[in-house]
């Protein structure tokens, strides 16, 4: 079975530097495939992934959130068939609709293939701002999200953090909301989270 985890978030937000903690440190003696948008605005180190065992599958065609779900599920399949992976991350460009990405995975129609959870990395002290200016793309991915993890919440006011907790709930009153700071956060409790969490809830 393979578990396909969703992690997004804009830029900025923290979303690489969680994700090369998860295949080092939660995710060893996996075999991972990471999917990410060419677009990706921070490009994750090669190397590191390489020793990783992780293969990066380059995606031509472009964002994967827009009109090319059909690619992105051709994609998804030849990943699935060629290197059978434990685990699928897919890391969709900060203006991706995680609803959309959702879909495409589901639509792909792939047998043993779950979907086990999507994460979305919120810059708590950016949240209100961006609700304002890309509410459409952010509101999504707060509503479709099984776990919200806010990041730079040590460099925060408490005031800072409970209006952007009050703004969050409004879209999402379900998800897991993890608020501890990235350095303290303990990668094996968080993995546990995501297990618990399905994306599914919210269809």
């Amino acid at each position: 079975m393979t578990k396909i985890d969703v992690i997004s978030g804009f830029l900025g937000a923290g979303k690489t530097t969680l994700i090369n903690r998860l295949i080092k440190e939660a995710y060893q003696g996996e075999k991972i495939v990471l999917i990410e948008n060419e677009f990706g605005e921070i490009n994750i180190d090669g190397a590191f992934l390489q020793d990783a065992g992780v293969q990066i599958t380059e995606m031509n065609s472009g964002c994967i959130c827009c009109s090319l779900v059909g690619d992105f599920s051709k994609a998804l399949r030849k990943v699935v068939a060629e290197y059978a992976p434990d685990r699928i991350l897919i890391e969709p460009s900060g203006v991706g609709k995680l609803s959309d990405v959702t879909r495409a995975v589901l639509s792909a129609g792939l047998e043993n293939v779950t979907l086990n959870s999507s994460v979305v990395v919120v810059d708590v002290n950016k949240c209100k701002m961006y609700m304002k200016n890309f509410g459409e793309f952010f509101n999504d991915q707060i509503a479709n999200a099984g776990c919200i993890l806010f990041s730079h919440t040590d460099k925060t006011t408490d005031e800072k953090l409970a209006e952007a907790l009050k703004l969050v709930r409004e879209q999402n009153p379900t998800a897991t909301i993890v608020t501890t700071p990235a350095d303290h956060l303990d990668i094996q409790t968080l993995k546990d989270a995501l297990e618990q969490v399905s994306t599914l809830q919210h269809h």
